[in-house]
């Protein structure tokens, strides 16, 4: 099972090497990638979850592209992926 810990670090990394911003869609494919190797998945709920919480901290901003929810790394953001 996955620690939402290391989740929240793998987003935050994935947000801090895109340089843009993401749908959840992209995020979702990203960690799928990096945990199907460990013979993991990725649930929608746990992603959501983090998504909201890291944008109530303020490291991440959402905003809308057409009709499509994407996030994108603060500065906060990136401050705090560095300082763990």
């Amino acid at each position: 099972m996955l620690e939402k810990e290391q989740v929240i670090i793998d987003v935050l990394d994935i947000f801090v090497s895109a340089k843009r911003g993401l749908a959840f869609g992209d995020v979702m494919f990203q960690l799928n990638d990096i945990y199907r190797a460990k013979g993991e998945i990725m649930e929608k709920s746990l992603l959501t979850d983090i998504l909201n919480d890291l944008t109530m901290q303020g490291f991440l901003n959402k905003f809308q592209v057409g009709t499509i929810d994407s996030w994108k790394i603060t500065e906060e953001g990136e401050d705090h992926f560095y300082s763990m």
